[in-house]
């Protein structure tokens, strides 16, 4: 028998630590819960090592020049990399079985017999297989595949700490669903504004290097001039075809630099504010973290947690750093007794209406139900800014496509007209 000790969340919501007896991992994560317990950690606890097992540890633990080797940690096979769809599949048939009232252990095993997609039934198998063996499923996630990234495992991890796991993976298969419909719809609102991208592009190079130097020959033979803005393109053109090497170089050059610097946290962290003020788009994004902000600190609060520490658990609900910051400072502020709302409208990442919900709340002493509304609010503003932007993009890309070939038009032709005009003056 080995001694295993755990870290559980009860049926009351509490945390608690203990120790229990058990002959494997297994056993001992069946003990636990058949008594309706939530596993947040098992560790099998280890006594003195013998003489020759103490000895075989130290030479696995150094290398051959004596020096101590660093752990290993396990990666995600990328053969189970999961397609969006995929992706969506597998979460939406897991909250459907936790909400059915099925054991997580019971759930994952399910989905990895029955599942018609090779991928998610590996996947499925590799988690049910760690999680029946005590490891966290938000662990277990990020070790089966690549595809679950940071955001949905710290998800996962706050719905397995406060009981509401099946609710946090519906409100992630809806947004994992709108993401895709996003990217769904920029794909076929891109389609023609680049085929005019490419056929402007196309025409424009048409007419720099080929058409404009003939013409330029025309001119000057019968003692002509083109215009400034014809020669302003031909000087541009000779100069792109006199010095291509070093300016693809330096293009190359640029991208490096730019690959460089955001490997550095403090560049990361300076886009992740900027990117939030870029029009339309910084919107979007401001309105995305207060989506998920909300639902998962209401989810949370409903299920008994204290609000200092679901506010520690939101804080990686989220790859802005910037914003990350932001609620590590409100979470600093609440554990010294300051108010949730004056906090929020402080770091200026919150929109106002969310504000003054969470005002309401703290006043009526209903935080998290005011949380839910606003949560709602915002789902739908959320998927009004997701159709302005798809709406938009398209118009735009045209217009300045249409403006470009105009342009270019407009100069073709009155340089083919002023040619003509010389010529018949010359005739």
């Amino acid at each position: 028998m080995s001694e295993f000790r755990f870290k559980v969340l009860q049926k009351d919501g509490k945390v608690t630590e203990g120790a229990l007896e058990a002959a494997t991992r297994g056993e001992a994560t069946r003990a636990l819960n058949e008594k309706g317990m939530q596993i947040l950690s098992l560790q099998e606890s280890k006594g003195k090592p013998s003489r020759s097992k103490a000895s075989k540890s130290a030479k696995s633990a150094k290398g051959e020049d004596g020096k101590k080797a660093k752990p290993k940690q396990p990666k995600a096979p990328q053969e189970n990399r999961l397609k969006s769809k995929h992706l969506i599949q597998f979460t939406e048939e897991l909250s459907d079985l936790l909400a059915a009232g099925v054991q997580l252990d019971s759930a994952l095993k399910s989905i990895g017999g029955r599942s018609e997609t090779p991928v998610i039934g590996r996947v499925a198998n590799l988690c049910y297989e760690r999680v029946r063996d005590g490891v966290p499923l938000a662990t277990a996630l990020r070790a089966s595949s690549p595809s679950f990234n940071d955001l949905y495992c710290n998800l996962v991890s706050a719905g397995e700490v406060s009981g509401a796991l099946g609710d946090i993976l519906k409100r992630q298969v809806k947004y994992l669903t709108t993401l895709q419909e996003l990217r769904g719809k920029l794909a076929s609102a891109m389609i023609y504004p680049m085929f005019l991208v490419a056929s402007g592009i196309g025409v424009s190079a048409m007419f720099i290097f080929f058409l404009l130097p003939r013409l330029e020959e025309l001119m000057l033979s019968t003692g002509g001039e083109l215009p400034p803005f014809a020669n302003l393109m031909i000087s541009t053109g000779a100069f792109f075809k006199a010095n291509w090497i070093p300016i693809v170089a330096v293009i190359l050059l640029g991208i490096a630099a730019l690959v460089v610097a955001f490997q550095q946290e403090s560049t990361k962290r300076l886009w992740d504010e900027k990117k939030l003020g870029i029009p339309l788009f910084g919107k979007m994004l401001v309105t995305r973290f207060n989506v998920q902000f909300v639902e998962t600190l209401s989810n949370l609060l409903l299920n008994g947690m204290p609000l200092v520490k679901a506010m520690q658990l939101v804080e990686g609900t989220t790859p802005n750093r910037y914003v990350k910051e932001k609620i590590e400072e409100i979470t600093g502020k609440i554990s010294e007794g300051a108010v949730l709302n004056r906090c929020m409208e402080n770091a200026g990442v919150f929109e106002s209406g969310l504000i003054d919900m969470v005002r309401i709340g703290e006043d009526t002493g209903n935080l998290a139900q005011s949380m839910v509304k606003a949560g709602d609010r915002l789902d739908r503003e959320f998927s009004r800014s997701i159709d302005r932007m798809a709406s938009i993009i398209q118009p735009a890309i045209i217009l300045v496509m249409s403006l470009v070939v105009g342009l270019t038009a407009y100069m073709m032709i009155s340089v083919i007209y002023e040619t003509i005009s010389v010529l018949r003056e010359r005739g």
